[in-house]
């Protein structure tokens, strides 16, 4: 019987604590009601999530107040969408770039048109009500809004059409869409390249592959029975049957050797090689060899002497005749005491017994 007391007892004191109000799980030491780090001590005081709250006249997020909004209705959507009976809010801090480190500044924007009854959020920034979709407080335009669906930030679709960045996605079906891998997706239609361009800007194209014998790469190759596709364009020439990836950025199949999207003139595929020690130092070009010549990038390096060619780092190499830096002759160098240091170290890059040099050029003394 006292056994079954005190089970009972500490099921009843399970659920008094599961049923605490939801502000105290934002409350400090000692049980004191805490946001955006200040001790509150109003009672009238609720804390909704950690962005937003509200007491009996005044809606907040984090320290900027909004007195306007109608505070018996007003409730968080999530950590920057807020709402009452009669508006949606979209909320964000910034930083001023004088000020970056020591002020931060919130801004909040009434979402003009937003329905407060059906609107919710998607996740990502992305939120929707039942006539307009939103990101970030700005409103897209999308197919079909009853169907919207959130994939990740950068991707979206609904039943009709998939959606880069809340731009179309030409051709594509949003009721198959879907990320294969980084860099790729398809549909029930077509398989899809996309990638960085830069400026904060993703391009996304259609591989002109053929679907059951396609094969992703890497994150920039793929491949099918017949063609290899880099970021996204088909590499002219290529044998999708012999192709394979190498280090720093070259490649091949039974009768050409590439640089990237570039063909190396000359290079042997069947004796190609990279020299290991181009991840070994920082460099902007990397070098390669076969039976008969030393290339940097897709280019020759002219004259090099094959059994005693090394690579030295920050773009220098040398071998028993000169030092190059690039596919240059770094004119009077001394080979064999010639040393590389990282980029820019002191004065100069590199030295010999003689000078010090920059870039593959000498240093002079000022």
């Amino acid at each position: 019987m006292i056994f079954k007391l005190i089970k009972w007892l500490f099921k009843t004191l399970f659920l008094i604590i599961g049923s605490l109000p939801l502000f105290r799980c934002f409350s400090g030491n000692n049980d004191k009601v805490k946001f955006n780090g200040k001790v509150i001590t109003d009672k009238n005081f609720i804390v909704l999530n950690k962005q937003f709250a509200k007491d009996a006249t005044t809606a907040y997020y984090k320290s900027r107040a909004f007195s306007y909004a109608d505070v018996p209705t007003f409730e968080a959507v999530d950590d920057h969408y807020a709402k009452d009976k009669n508006a949606v809010y979209y909320c964000d801090e910034y930083r001023e770039g004088q000020n970056y480190y020591l002020t931060k500044k919130q801004t909040i924007v009434n979402l003009e048109n937003a329905d407060p009854v059906s609107f919710i959020s998607l996740e990502y920034g992305y939120a929707k009500d039942n006539q307009r979709a939103w990101f970030e407080g700005k409103h897209f335009k999308v197919e079909d809004i009853t169907s919207l669906a959130i994939i990740d930030y950068h991707f979206c679709k609904d039943d009709k059409m998939a959606y880069l960045n809340r731009h179309p996605i030409k051709e594509s079906q949003g009721k198959t869409f879907e990320l294969m891998d980084r860099n790729y997706a398809r549909d029930a239609a077509n398989i899809y390249y996309y990638g960085y361009t830069g400026e904060g800007q993703n391009n996304i194209c259609i591989l002109p592959c053929h679907r059951e014998s396609f094969e992703i790469i890497d994150d920039r190759y793929s491949k099918d029975q017949t063609n290899v596709f880099f970021l996204g364009f088909k590499l002219k020439s290529a044998d999708g049957s012999t192709f394979q990836v190498l280090a720093e950025d070259y490649s091949k199949d039974q009768h050409t050797v590439f640089f990237r999207e570039r063909k190396v003139t000359d290079a042997d595929p069947k004796s190609f090689e990279v020299y290991e020690e181009n991840g070994m130092y920082g460099h902007d070009f990397n070098f390669a060899r076969d039976h008969q010549s030393v290339f940097m990038d897709d280019k020759k390096v002219s004259g090099a002497d094959m059994a005693t060619f090394t690579v030295l780092g920050e773009n220098y190499a040398r071998d028993k005749n000169h030092v190059y830096y690039k596919t240059n002759i770094v004119k009077n160098a001394v080979p064999a005491s010639f040393r590389v240091y990282p980029h820019d170290f002191g004065n100069a890059d590199a030295e010999d017994a003689l000078n010090k040099y920059h870039e593959g050029k000498k240093v002079t003394d000022d």
